[in-house]
């Protein structure tokens, strides 16, 4: 007789593999929740909070600064408006925080966008709500004369070539003091650039030698330099520089300060040359004096060509 066999039901005395799993997979974990999770959201939170704060102390009235103001220089020709411009080009910073990092740097990017400003000496902040600036203020060294739809004008041009906001129907010589330079071939760039022909700051240096010199300033007042014959435009044979002066005085000065040429002498020499010149109470009125060369300067009466000593 055939023997059922019977189906004997295995039962598991532990946890399978996958509760095995999920249990080591908890111990695991444990840790990270129980230390890593509360500290990353103590971490969360307290930025957060410095962060808020830090919006609230910036956006307080007590910490905003008004933009900075720069005092009037003394000098006749300097006009309220001027100073208003300067003013103006970091008004943007009144009502900032003194907290931003990038304040003074914003402050001194505004002062360099300004024609007026040749360099901008110290910015210091002042707690709780002040900023302390210092600026050099670029003074006018010519008037270049240039011709406009409107005719001719004048614009005013720094010591280092710049040319500034100004401009003037005539000659602004009322205040200023400085020569004119005409001859300029170039369009007069925008307010803040420097001028792209050379001659310009060339001719700035030569009025700037001449007037370095007590004897030279005692004896004759500068009024212009022609630089139309820079570079030898018109002819090689001429002077590129001529130096105009009161009583009708022109100065044959020759080339740009610094250039190297054969038999051209060097503009500090010039000026020795010239000084012993007025020393000797030479005549300067309806005469061409001529500083090129070596020796004595040559002298010639206006409308002639013989030399007169």
């Amino acid at each position: 007789m055939r023997q059922r066999r019977r189906a004997v039901k295995l039962k598991s005395s532990g946890p399978g593999v996958v509760g095995r799993l999920a249990r080591a997979a908890s111990a695991a974990w444990r840790p990270f929740l129980v230390w890593v999770v509360p500290s990353v959201s103590l971490v969360a939170i307290c930025v957060g909070g410095l962060h808020f704060c830090r919006r609230h102390v910036m956006t307080s009235p007590e910490y905003r600064v008004a933009a900075p103001k720069v005092s009037r220089p003394n000098a006749p020709w300097w006009e309220k408006a001027f100073g208003e411009e300067i003013d103006k080009s970091c008004a943007f910073a009144g009502g900032a925080s003194i907290l931003d990092d990038e304040l003074l740097e914003k402050i001194a990017a505004g002062y360099a966008r300004c024609p007026w400003v040749k360099e901008v000496t110290s910015l210091d902040k002042q707690f709780p709500n002040r900023v302390a600036a210092e600026i050099s203020v670029r003074w006018p060294a010519a008037a270049v004369e240039v011709m406009t739809s409107r005719g001719r004008r004048y614009v005013l041009v720094g010591d280092d070539g710049v040319r500034l906001p100004k401009t003037y129907a005539t000659w602004p010589q009322r205040g200023l003091d400085v020569p004119f330079i005409v001859g300029v071939r170039a369009a007069a760039p925008d307010a803040g650039e420097a001028w792209r022909d050379r001659s310009v700051t060339d001719a700035i240096a030569i009025v700037r030698l001449l007037r370095q010199s007590e004897v030279v300033r005692g004896a004759i007042n500068i009024t212009a330099v022609d630089v139309s014959n820079s570079g030898g435009r018109i002819s090689n044979a001429r002077s590129e520089f001529l130096v105009l002066a009161e009583n009708n005085c022109v100065i044959e000065w020759g080339r740009a300060p610094g250039t190297s040429q054969p038999g051209e002498l060097p503009g500090e020499e010039k000026i020795r040359k010239f000084e012993s010149f007025l020393a000797e109470s030479n005549q300067t009125s309806n005469r061409t004096l001529d500083l090129r060369f070596a020796g004595r300067v040559v002298s010639r009466r206006i409308g002639t060509d013989g030399d007169n000593g």
